[in-house]
């Protein structure tokens, strides 16, 4: 089988693809046929050593794939058989690659009319939106929240799960098309944050208003400026720092503006709440599976591509989940 390696850390030049055994079950493990892998930021960092955990070498990247199932390890059975598709959650990585070993407690069984390049979004990206939202945001009836990247993986569900919690929504972006994109899903305003006066023109655009809730991944200035939008009383989620900047900003402030100041990290939630992770995970399985979000994968790789996909992602070009189709 074919999968992608690092030996190496650094840029998206460091991802190779290999040939190697197909790997044989153990017990309480799964083999699965990969039909789609995930690739998120997190697989970007893992890739520099800048992941908030040290990544070791050599390493198979990929924390989410969804597949079939080719083999069962001594002691797997119900609701698990051959041919049964599942999303497979992969703690110590792997999906970039043809087949893949998992743990049988770390796989979900998927309703079989669910597109398995949609499916790759629900564990990392599904699950952040969702557990933000019911876990942190509070009451959002009437309330205006900011989503930064708003077409992005994370940032377009969490349009979409603000928008069935009544909130107005306004979703940040780079470009034009991002921000088109953005009120597809049910955005009401755009507003383009590579522009130096962006919390200025979001204020005047939304009739002088400032908002009472931020999304924010992206770090450095990014995170700085959002306070300039921020209501007093209002309340910031950072569950990133995509730009790789640290976002400074001195402790009086909030004191100053009354501003809260939350953080995410999806890694705790599955290990210390499990319960909550489960419950979201299987919230936004249904969510997908009845219709009520929409996952868009207009970027899909091979293999091959990987590195252009790394790359993309790096320049800001991807929309929505990014896909790899082994």
């Amino acid at each position: 089988m074919k999968q992608v390696q690092i030996t190496d850390y650094g840029t998206a030049e460091v991802l190779r693809l290999i040939e190697t055994d197909i790997p044989v079950p153990a017990p309480g493990q799964i083999l699965l046929e990969v039909k789609a892998a995930g690739v998120n930021f997190s697989d970007i960092l893992r890739r520099r050593n800048t992941y908030f955990m040290p990544t070791p070498l050599p390493y198979i990247l990929g924390a989410e794939a969804v597949g079939n199932i080719v083999e069962l390890g001594e002691g797997v059975g119900e609701p698990f058989a051959k041919g049964a598709q599942v999303l497979a959650i992969l703690p110590a990585g792997g999906a970039y690659s043809q087949y893949v070993l998992a743990q049988a407690e770390y796989c979900v069984p998927l309703p079989p009319q669910i597109d398995p390049k949609a499916a790759t979004a629900l564990f990392v990206q599904g699950s952040t939106a969702h557990l933000m939202v019911e876990q942190l945001a509070g009451k959002l009836e009437g309330k205006t929240a900011l989503v930064h990247a708003g077409a992005g993986g994370v940032g377009s569900l969490l349009v979409q799960l603000l928008k069935m919690r009544g909130a107005k929504v306004i979703a940040s972006g780079s470009s034009e098309k991002k921000l088109a994109y953005a009120k597809t899903l049910g955005a009401d305003m755009g507003i383009n944050y590579s522009q130096k006066d962006w919390p200025e023109q979001l204020v005047e655009k939304n009739e002088g208003e400032k908002v009472d809730l931020i999304f924010e991944m992206v770090g450095g200035e990014i995170y700085k400026d959002s306070f300039r939008c921020l209501n007093t009383f209002g309340k910031m989620i950072v569950y990133g720092a995509a730009s790789g900047e640290k976002g400074l900003i001195h402790s009086e402030h909030f004191v100053d503006k009354s501003h809260q100041l939350l953080s995410f990290n999806l890694a705790h939630f599955i290990q210390f709440k499990t319960g909550e992770w489960q419950a979201s995970l299987g919230a936004m399985i249904q969510l997908l599976a009845s219709g009520q979000i929409k996952i868009s994968q207009s970027h899909i790789y091979s293999l091959n591509e990987v590195v252009q996909a790394h790359q993309d992602i790096e320049n800001r070009l991807t929309m929505g989940k990014v896909v790899l189709i082994p």
